[in-house]
């Protein structure tokens, strides 16, 4: 097997583990923001500020409606948005792992902080900026101080995920 089919399975798995204990971390993350920085009900109405109790209103449930509504001119359920997270996160997830393992393989240098760096990064290229602009989530500024806690601490578990699977699966394979 040539290094870059092993890059793709491999990045493929870690972006899809990475993805998953990120989803284990945010829930219990949000209890802890919202303990010592209690949102207001306007704070928790915002987009993409509360994964708990309206995960309809997140950036994934978000843009699965926007694409629906775009390519059979009708409305996309709540319920139906809500399943469709769950693609939405680990097929960005996949993408996300293969190219941090392309890029980490072929140059050590970027493995800094044992993937705390990459979790900022993916934050910082998706909820930090990409994700506001496109009207997916709230601005940055008016974002609740809980939301911080599990949105950004739930980011830095999942580079740290990424990187500490894709070392195990360069031992492995």
């Amino acid at each position: 097997m040539n290094c870059c089919t092993k890059n793709l399975i491999k990045g493929v798995a870690v972006g899809i583990l990475a993805s998953w204990v990120k989803s284990i971390v945010e829930p219990p993350l949000q209890d802890l923001g919202e303990k010592h920085f209690p949102p207001t009900p306007k704070e928790l109405q915002l987009k993409g500020a509360d994964v708990k109790h309206q995960p309809e209103n997140m950036p994934p449930a978000i843009l699965a409606k926007k694409i629906y509504s775009a390519v059979t001119n009708e409305e996309l359920q709540n319920q139906e948005a809500v399943k469709s997270m769950k693609f939405i996160h680990y097929a960005l997830g996949a993408v996300i792992g293969v190219a941090y393992v392309t890029l980490v393989n072929s140059n050590k240098r970027l493995k800094v902080e044992e993937g705390i760096t990459a979790g900022a990064v993916v934050w910082a290229a998706t909820h930090g900026s990409t994700v506001p602009a496109l009207g997916l989530q709230g601005k940055l500024k008016d974002m609740p101080k809980s939301w911080w806690v599990w949105e950004f601490g739930s980011h830095l578990v999942f580079g740290v995920a990424l990187e500490q699977s894709r070392k195990l699966l360069n031992k492995l394979f």
